[in-house]
């Protein structure tokens, strides 16, 4: 059973009965293997995702290499930026990952073109979900821009703790690192850092959160 069906989709009901069957008879389901690339500059336009299981990351990467995370995307969210060789206000180039294995609902940029094309909501629906991505590329910038690297590390374990509902978070320090465009190394001195001010715990292959006031303190 699909955790997400496509009948909840927020333009659903706004579509025609033939436009509707059209997108049950085009959508497909495809699996992705923890680290698999799901899109990137070299690969094909693939439609828009409709995530149902797991963990999508986009990405930015720079000319040397380093990347940096825009956006982690879960159940329910649709990422349309796999889509983006038909939105001609995206001129930025974003890589698609299966941060965990997952899985997702693809629409095949074919049909969802057509459909913006005849219907007004399904173009609002892909342009809101493209604005919001241009908006988390943004904000990742501006982190890497105007704050310091602890502030992006405690930023990351913050955001990770709400985003999982727990104080323990399974992440290494070269995803971490990763996550927030800098260096292995780097950030194992920040956390070396906040776990001798009683902050976090370390533990192998993880972080737990101990004083989160002192963690909000260090970001505000």
């Amino acid at each position: 059973m699909d955790l997400f069906p496509i009948e909840q989709l927020a333009f659903w009901p706004h579509l025609t009965a033939q436009e509707q069957q059209d997108l049950k008879d085009s959508v497909r389901r495809m699996d992705y293997d923890q680290g698999q690339l799901i899109r990137s500059s070299e690969r094909d336009c693939l439609g828009a995702l409709v995530i149902q299981q797991g963990v999508i990351r986009l990405s930015l990467t720079s000319e040397d290499g380093r990347e940096a995370t825009i956006a982690r995307m879960t159940a329910g969210e649709v990422c349309v930026l796999t889509a983006s060789c038909m939105l001609s206000a995206i001129t930025f180039d974003v890589q698609v990952q299966a941060e965990t294995a997952a899985s997702a609902l693809v629409i095949p940029v074919q049909l969802l073109s057509r459909l913006m094309g005849e219907n007004l909501y399904v173009e609002n629906f892909v342009y809101k979900s493209a604005v919001e991505r241009f908006s988390d590329a943004i904000r990742a910038v501006e982190q890497m821009l105007f704050m310091t690297l602890e502030q992006r590390v405690v930023s990351y374990l913050l955001d990770e703790s709400a985003r999982l509902g727990s104080d323990t978070i399974q992440v290494t320090q070269e995803r971490m690192a990763q996550a927030i465009g800098s260096a292995r190394e780097a950030v194992t001195r920040t956390l070396k850092k906040l776990s001798e001010a009683g902050a976090v715990e370390l533990f192998r292959g993880g972080v737990r959160l101990v004083d989160r006031k002192a963690l909000y303190a260090r970001v505000s």
